[in-house]
């Protein structure tokens, strides 16, 4: 069977997905290793979500999202003050027999997430 695991993002501020957010996925191999495997845009027309698959036990294992916020609030043009320029959310991926969704909620001070 297939693990999948989608993550999506919302921005709380203009209350709506995160439209042309841009960012990296990173495999964390022995602890420290990091492996970039996808970098991208959200868009809600064609991918409103990340999805990462888990096909072996392999596949499985730690994993980084960098989410580049600054970028995004500042494409606004509402003099909108970004504390930093990107953020990064950590989470696991454990099982092959699982679905499931990881909600990532993003302010220019702070983010927050529901698995």
């Amino acid at each position: 069977m297939t693990g999948k695991l989608t993550v999506s993002v919302h921005d709380d501020i203009h209350n709506q997905n995160a439209d042309g957010i841009r960012y990296d996925l990173w495999r964390i191999n022995n602890g420290s290793n990091r492996v970039n495997i996808k970098h991208g845009t959200i868009t809600d027309n064609s991918n409103p979500y990340i999805l990462l698959q888990a096909n072996t036990v392999d596949e499985l294992g730690s994993f980084e999202i960098i989410l580049y916020i600054k970028d995004y609030f500042e494409s606004f043009n509402e003099k909108i003050h970004v504390q930093d320029n990107r953020i990064i959310v950590a989470f696991s991926m454990n099982d092959l027999n699982q679905d499931h969704h990881l909600r990532i909620f993003i302010r220019p001070d702070r983010h927050w997430c529901t698995l």
